[in-house]
């Protein structure tokens, strides 16, 4: 038999995992034999995700999933209640797709980052993730990025920015290259590129981590080459004390993050910035978020989009909101779109 979708109960299967949990009836027929359709199918699709007959009759058996046997409707049983958990069952279970299981958790019950993005100046600890059963890929994109003025100036900025991200952040590492060109008005001069990258892992329970640099290989700029580490947890209030969803970040780094500019210094500023940053974004519907964070030298709060059904991601926000750095508050903003997905 081939590897096929069971049709004939997606609008059951399909309907919903995170809500109460089904016990087989007693006397039932086993699983496999209720959704094969007399030997028809061999597996069957639950939010997106492929799963033999054979897993699923193992996981139910296991009691890692309950289907209830009218609707054929699957929850995961009670005492999974974590991704540590499911991953602990797992491994005691002999099956020809475990990482589809624990995808079918995440894309039910696990809280991820929605689609917009949940930083304004800092970097995310979330890298490139695909769920078990997508096409390996990789995305190009493009954003265009600047201010109101440049500070202690009264002259805008503008920067145009290229990324590449490709592998997976569940399973492995997740990585991303990025190339900026630091000067509208010099496209073609080498010496205004810079490069930055950044390697993600996600851990498990929305935390995932990533370290990463910033503008490096530039010969002419009047930013720092940094490095940082940093881990982002997304939650929500169904599993834990957060009173909202959204997502928290937290680092360290070097350059921007660990000293102030030139400029900050002659002008009596402090010589150091805090080396450590954050941020906190409250996921106000799955395409906006408001933001809050601290870059390690100043305050930022703004907002992010995503355009629904579409590659277009914008930001906008107000920048240095102390007198730590600079000489006054400033617009930012961004706008970013998936060009191509290979």
């Amino acid at each position: 038999m081939g590897f096929v979708v069971h049709c004939c109960v997606l609008a059951g299967v399909f309907a919903t995992l995170a809500g109460q949990c089904f016990a087989q009836s007693e006397g039932a027929r086993p699983v496999a034999a209720t959704l094969s359709a007399d030997g028809a199918y061999d597996a069957i699709a639950i939010n997106g995700l492929v799963l033999s007959l054979s897993d699923i009759e193992t996981l139910v058996a296991a009691g890692v999933l309950r289907m209830d046997a009218v609707s054929h409707r699957f929850s995961f049983g009670p005492a999974i209640v974590s991704e540590r958990q499911l991953a602990a069952a797992l491994r005691e279970l002999d099956l020809a797709q475990p990482r589809s299981a624990l995808g079918l958790y995440r894309s039910a019950k696990t809280v991820l980052p929605n689609a917009a993005s949940h930083e304004l100046t800092i970097p995310s600890g979330f890298g490139p993730a695909r769920f078990a059963n997508q096409p390996s890929g990789a995305t190009l994109s493009a954003s265009f990025g600047g201010v109101s003025r440049v500070p202690y100036t009264k002259d805008p900025d503008g920067a145009l920015g290229f990324g590449f991200g490709f592998g997976n952040a569940f399973d492995g590492v997740g990585a991303s290259v990025m190339m900026s060109l630091n000067d509208l008005t010099q496209i073609g001069n080498p010496d205004r590129i810079s490069w930055g990258f950044a390697l993600g892992h996600y851990i498990s329970d929305g935390l995932s981590v990533a370290v990463g640099g910033e503008n490096l290989f530039v010969k002419t700029t009047d930013g720092q080459a940094s490095f940082y580490a940093v881990g982002s947890w997304a939650f929500d209030p169904a599993t834990s004390a957060m009173p909202f969803k959204g997502t928290a970040t937290i680092g360290a780094g070097s350059g921007r993050f660990a000293t102030m500019t030139e400029r900050d210094r002659a002008e009596g500023k402090s010589d150091l910035a805090t080396i450590v940053f954050g941020g906190l974004a409250w996921e106000v519907d799955p395409t906006l978020n408001l933001i809050a964070e601290w870059n390690g030298r100043n305050l930022n709060v703004g907002l992010a989009y995503v355009v629904p059904n579409t590659g277009v991601s914008m930001k906008i926000g107000v920048k240095d909101l102390t007198r730590f750095s600079g000489d006054g508050p400033m617009l930012a903003g961004s706008v970013g779109v998936s060009l191509l997905r290979f």
